[in-house]
Order: structure tokens, then sequence, then C-alpha cells
């Protein structure tokens, strides 16, 4: 790949891989996503660094772990932890990227702790502190009034917690009035839009950032696209009926005291749940769309680097109705949709299996602009992309530090197996090759007792190369266990 390419980062919130047609959803539709797809390269096995935004986004910027970088939980709005910025001393790719000569856009969602905005990394565009409120920012009541259109009024039918909306801090669903064209996701690609027009101005490269808020709950499709789907074709996840038999106690106090109206709903209310979501989904592909659209029509597509993720998955029904994301370690919440389109449109249609982390995208970067980023716990992609499935990894590291419930976790990608270890609570095994459904935690299961072994050994081997922060009480608990 040719060094200083413009780079286009396309990062979506809380989006499943089973809302892109692409990555095989049976239902759901993404013909601008699956375009960009079928002109890069699909990563299968992509997984987020911590299943919560504001660590997995100062994961990205950093290309380190959160024990690495401080951000372990959620900021701003929606959160009741202590705010105090994290990050100080950090190196993050979007000063190296400047240092290289390249200009810096932003457009969305934030959120990502070790600096309250993107323009204290030096990004210069549409950006709000923390989580940020759009729906109450200025521009965007500016941009309404501009459409004329009113400030969209929600209509609920769903809430997670049980109680009144107003009390649950966005776990809902249901519809909001207006059009695509009032949303936040149409107001972002509007704003970098604007952004790409004063960046192409200049002769020097630019690296554009595009961060949605969508699909993120609430789940709140717009009146012309709420009934995109039709929830009774929305089968019956397989893993719905589980009891969690076997699995942490964390499972069923996130399932059914954090989110008791979520686990009781049966499956004819989460099928619509499911369609708003897929709804909300459709709309950032439509915007996606556009925002491509306008690349071409500036004759810039084929010379840029792009690359569509999501900061972590979404649960939304499974194993019996969980809720929202944390404490389980599932694959729907921590895999990852990863696409890849590399300047020249090389390796269309090719897909790679190599366990990869959204964190990896901080090094792909500086690596493709001719930086360096020094000390992380990441890897460069572009050796993959440009050579297949080396033996890279043997193994991939997450972690959760815990979210709404206090807690300490630490999952193990090894082969087909997952391991995933849990502080004072029930470990879990996985065999994603059997079982894709995690019905099983084989952790008990004599036959594995071999495969369990060399996983805790994997594991311990992981949390020390990297300087895990919980270090020793982590290693002597699984030498002693």
């Amino acid at each position: 790949m040719k060094q200083s390419p413009n780079i286009l980062l396309i990062l979506t919130d809380q989006q499943a891989t089973h809302t892109l047609g692409c990555y095989g959803a049976p239902v759901a539709r993404s013909p601008a996503i699956d375009r960009l797809a079928d002109d890069g390269l699909r990563f299968n096995r992509a997984y987020t660094p911590c299943a919560l935004c504001t660590p997995a986004r100062a994961s990205l910027l950093t290309g380190l772990y959160p024990h690495n970088h401080g951000a372990l939980y959620n900021t701003g709005a929606y959160s009741r932890l202590d705010e105090a910025q994290t990050g100080q001393g950090l190196t993050t790719y979007p000063p190296l990227l400047a240092d290289a000569g390249y200009q810096l856009g932003y457009s969305g969602k934030w959120h990502a702790g070790i600096a309250r905005t993107a323009a204290d990394l030096g990004f210069e565009g549409f950006s709000l502190p923390d989580y940020g409120i759009i729906r109450s920012d200025p521009g965007y009541l500016e941009h309404l009034e501009a459409i004329g259109q009113a400030k969209p009024q929600r209509q609920f039918e769903f809430v997670a917690e049980g109680g009144p909306p107003g009390e649950s801090g966005g776990n809902t669903s249901g519809w909001i009035s207006g059009t695509i064209e009032s949303s936040p996701c149409h107001y972002v690609v509007q704003q970098a839009i604007h952004q790409l027009e004063t960046m192409e101005a200049s002769a020097k490269p630019w690296f554009l950032a595009v961060n949605f808020w969508e699909p993120h709950a609430p789940y709140l499709p717009t009146e012309d696209y709420k009934d995109l789907y039709d929830p009774s074709l929305i089968h019956e996840w397989a893993s719905f009926q589980d009891k969690l038999s076997g699995r942490p106690s964390l499972h069923r106090i996130l399932r059914e005291a954090i989110f008791p109206g979520a686990h009781a709903a049966p499956w004819e209310t989460w099928s619509r749940v499911i369609s708003r979501y897929y709804a909300q989904a459709a709309m950032v592909d439509h915007e996606v769309g556009r925002l491509l659209a306008e690349v071409k029509q500036r004759d810039l597509y084929d010379d840029c680097l792009i690359v569509f993720a999501s900061d972590h998955g979404e649960s939304i029904g499974i194993h019996g109705g969980a809720f929202d994301k944390g404490g389980m370690a599932y694959e729907e919440i921590y895999r990852i949709p990863l696409i890849v389109k590399v300047p020249g449109n090389r390796h269309a249609g090719q897909t790679r299996q190599a366990l990869v982390s959204l964190h990896d995208l901080a090094p792909t970067f500086c690596a493709a602009a001719g930086a360096h980023l020094k000390d992380v716990d990441a890897l460069s992609l572009l050796p993959v992309i440009e050579k297949g499935d080396p033996a890279g990894r043997a193994c991939l590291l997450a972690e959760d530090h815990g979210h709404r419930v206090p807690f300490g976790q630490r999952i193990l990608w090894a082969g087909h197996y997952k391991y995933v270890w849990n502080l004072s609570d029930t470990d879990e095994l996985y065999d994603l090759k059997d079982d894709p459904a995690e019905l099983t935690n084989r952790i008990a299961d004599p036959s594995m007792k071999c495969k369990y072994r060399d996983l805790r050994s994997m594991l311990r081997h992981e949390v020390n190369r990297n300087g895990d922060r919980l270090g020793p009480q982590v290693t002597q608990m699984l030498k002693d266990n």
C-alpha cells in the first residue's frame, strides 16, 4: 500500500453482525455496506477489546487495552461514574497522523474518555463532549429548522427496566416522529460532507472519522423507517430459551434484576424490538451510502483507505432476554463487523479469518500514513490484508471491568474455543464450532480438562505479556484453580 492515502473511518455504535447482509444476516439488509465489502475485504473474526463504548473507543485511539490506557468505564451522559479525565501522557494516533502531514476531520459521537472532545486530539469538525446529547445540540436544532421539521417526538413501545420510559436512561424501543433527514445519522453525514469539502481544498492527505450514535439504544427509527421489517419474519434466537444453567451468577443479575422488563418480555415483544433495531441500522446503512456516494462523486473512492467497524456488538434478547452489553462475553456482544477497502480496491470481496481487534486500527492507520505508534498492545492489520492469514496471533484477549455491576472479566479466543475468566464467579468455556449459540458452558466437562488447562495457561501468559493491572492476583488465581 502506498503511503499517505486518504483515510476514511466509519464507526457505528453497538452494531451486531446480524444487522449486515455481508455477514450473513437472515433478515436485515445493508446494501451500502455490502457494496463496500464487495470492494474491500471482510474480517470474520474481529472483536472489541472491551464491549463498552468508552474503553473500546479509547483503545481504538491508543492501540492499548483498557487496563493500559485507564478508561475502564463509560463517561459522560447516562453514566453515574466519576467523569474525571484519564489519558494524560498517552500517545494516540491522530497527532501522529498530523505530524505525518495529514489533515484531521471528525463528525459525530466521541465518548472516548481520554479526551473531552475530538478537538482535544487535533481533529476539526463536529463533536460533542463525552457521550454527547445530539438532540439538544444547537447545530442539530438549526438543521431541523433549515429542513422544516419539528423536533422529533418519541413514541415508546418497550422499556428494558420495565418502568416509566423517562427513568430508563435510554434503554427503550419504539419510534420517533419525522423522516431520516431529521435523524442524528443524517446530520452526522451532513457535517462529514462539509468537513470533506474543507479538506479537499488542500493538497494535503486527509483522515476523516465519521462516528454514528446509532444503532445504539434507544431503538427509535424515524416514521419512514420504523416498519421496514416485519417482526413475524424475525425468528427466535437459538439462545432465547436459555435458563443460564452453569453460567456466572452475574448473568442472571444483569438479565433479571437490572433489566426485568427485558427478561420478562415474550418473543413477540422482542421480535418487534429487534425490528426497530434493524430499522435503525438500515438508517445508518442509508447514510453510509450517501457518504460513500459523495466520496465517489469527488473521485476519491478508488484511492482511499476506507474502514467500517463498530465499537462493540449488542445482546438484544439473547440468552433469555438479555439487554445492553458488558458483563456477558457472548459472541453477539464482543464480535464486531470490520470491513477494510484498500486503495485500488485490491483484495475485493475477500475475507480474513485471523483473530483481530478494534484496537488494531490505531497502528494500522499509522502504518498506512508512514507514521509509527510505539509501545502498543495491538498489531497493524496491513500484513494480514496484503498477505492473507499468516500465523499472527495464536489467541486474542479482551476484558471487562464492570458495567452497572462491578466485575472483573478476561476473555480469550483461541482456535474455535473461548475461555472467560470471571473474577469470583464461575468461569466459562465454549466450543464455538459445535455450540455457536453458546448454550453449554463446558468448564466442568471432564473431556475438556486438558483444553481448559491449555486455555488458562494461554490467558495467564497474555495477562502478563500485556501488563494487565490485575497482574499477580490474576496469575496466582489461574495457577491455584
